[in-house]
């Protein structure tokens, strides 16, 4: 079988990654950036190409392709990742959307980003035969310290993945299975949205930090090793618990919060007798590297309210499901950030489920 080939959109931590580690193992792989960012794209062409450190391939990495230029960088490539945020999906997506070409597949980090690539591409009236792809979350653990310089800090055992229509994942897994032998089949997108760990373990930390995070300016703590105490460990099992309820009436891979990220993280040794210790004593997320944020307006906010407990509240709404442990993260979050993030983030019409219950939803990805 021919080697597949990539394009990596975004020079953020995650694409520096993914660009470098598929380059070690062989392959080929085209780096894009939107013009905006082109300064950091310069930096990593005026090194030859990127340094890796740590737990994923370690050398240095000649990429076949540095580019702003995003049609070029997907012509005739294979698997196309969006390695930035859950804010980069849309942006890219759509500027891509008359490039795509039959048979691609377009990997997304979780947070709904298989439903609304397919919305997009029927709003934009694109017939390619393009799949959509989600992971549960980033496979990687993982720092750019400069443009060109990344170190790989922890590296998950397993991810489960859906493709969207779901009879499109064997096929992404045949594909993709000889550089990244860590993805699993999940049974659909659901698990791979509504299954996500960030939003249950991000947001708690900080909002019960909030008074730490402002008077230390995040220096000389660490979010999960200090934050993730056992109060604040039964917050966030109040919240999964609430997930799962929109978890298992679509899919069947939903896991609980705890055993998903013992599993996920299994080769570290993270399992202990409770969640806060789990939490706490993990080599990865202990990491000096990652510290604790700088500031409440952080990404565990800014992108994991928007894109995954927001949905989470429009979904439970729509099928009459109470989460109130959720709804109140999210109003304290609102408070503290002035920002109504009920209104602001996705509802099921940015999802293309509005009106849907749980049967019709199953029926829609499959």
């Amino acid at each position: 079988m021919d080697k597949p080939k990539f394009a990596v959109l975004g020079t953020g931590n995650s694409g520096q990654t993914f660009a470098a580690d598929i380059t070690l193992k062989g392959f080929s792989v085209n780096l894009a950036e939107v013009p905006k960012f082109e300064s950091t794209l310069a930096a990593i062409e005026k090194k030859g190409g990127i340094e890796i450190s740590g737990h994923a391939s370690q050398g240095f990495a000649r990429l076949n392709m540095l580019t702003t230029d995003l049609s070029e960088a997907v012509r005739g490539v294979d698997v196309i990742i969006v390695g930035g945020s859950a804010w980069a999906h849309e942006p890219f997506s759509k500027a891509l959307a008359r490039h795509f070409e039959d048979g691609q597949f377009i990997l997304f980090t979780s947070n709904f980003g298989a439903l609304r690539f397919r919305r997009w591409m029927s709003e934009a009236g694109v017939k390619t035969g393009v799949t959509p792809v989600e992971s549960m979350s980033l496979l990687y653990a993982t720092r750019a310290t400069e443009p060109g310089v990344v170190n790989c800090i922890g590296v998950k055992g397993q991810l489960p993945v859906a493709a969207l229509p779901a009879s499109r994942t064997l096929a992404f897994l045949k594909k993709i299975g000889p550089v990244f032998p860590q993805f699993m089949a999940a049974d659909n997108v659901w698990a791979t949205s509504v299954n996500n760990l960030n939003p249950i373990v991000h947001p708690p930390m900080v909002l019960f930090s909030a008074g730490r995070i402002e008077s230390t300016g995040g220096k000389g703590w660490n979010l999960y090793a200090d934050g993730a105490t056992e109060s604040v460990a039964r917050v966030m099992l109040a919240m999964d618990a609430e997930r799962m309820s929109l978890v298992q009436p679509v899919s069947v891979s939903g896991i609980a919060f705890k055993d998903a990220f013992e599993a996920l993280y299994k080769q570290y040794g993270v399992g202990r007798k409770s969640l806060s210790e789990t939490l706490r004593q993990s080599p990865i997320h202990g990491d000096p590297s990652i510290g604790a944020p700088s500031s409440v307006d952080t990404r565990y906010i800014t992108e994991d309210l928007p894109f995954g407990l927001a949905p989470w509240c429009s979904i439970a709404r729509s099928w009459g499901v109470p989460t109130p442990t959720i709804d109140a993260v999210v109003q304290i979050a609102s408070t503290m950030l002035e920002i109504d993030y009920f209104s602001r983030g996705l509802t099921v019409r940015d999802l293309g489920i509005e009106g849907m219950g749980p049967e019709a939803v199953k029926a829609f990805i499959q």
